[in-house]
């Protein structure tokens, strides 16, 4: 990662790996394992997010933006939780181009809005000092526990 480090460059930072990981199987290659790989960064990218990231940014009124976002995950969700089922079935990549097609749309609207909005909100709480360990509270190692689904999945 390049510039200041930030929780909003660490998380555009992911954006970036998971987009990465998407586009190959868009272009016709990419692999599975690669696939899988940006997927679960995905998974953990929104439990960061709505678990650590939106509550501290509801806190101090950062209302509607967050309920954006957060409706925006829900619509992501079953696409995701299906590319994410097909990867740990052994799907071939390109079986797979059509709902990775639909995620990567979903996710290029998202992120631009998140990042200009959320994350640069975030870094300026973090910045008054508000909430300093931000940074290192998404940074650590964290396990998605299996059952989780982010707030407005469909159920």
């Amino acid at each position: 990662m390049q510039g200041k480090v930030t929780a909003g460059a660490l998380l555009e930072h992911q954006h970036r790996a998971i987009d990465a990981g998407i586009r190959p199987v868009l272009e016709g290659g990419g692999s599975l394992p690669a696939l899988h790989e940006a997927l679960q960064l995905l998974r953990l990218h929104l439990f960061l997010e709505e678990e650590i990231l939106f509550p501290m940014l509801e806190q101090h009124g950062i209302t509607m933006p967050v309920f954006v976002m957060k409706r925006e995950h829900g619509q992501m969700w079953p696409v995701l939780a299906a590319l994410l089922q097909a990867c740990e079935a052994g799907a071939e990549p390109a079986a797979l181009r059509a709902d990775c097609d639909e995620l990567f749309k979903l996710l290029q609207i998202h992120n631009v809005k998140e990042e200009q909005v959320v994350y640069t909100a975030a870094d300026d709480l973090a910045a008054q000092g508000l909430h300093e360990p931000l940074l290192a509270t998404l940074d650590a190692t964290v396990d998605v526990p299996q059952t989780w689904s982010c707030a407005m999945a469909p159920r």
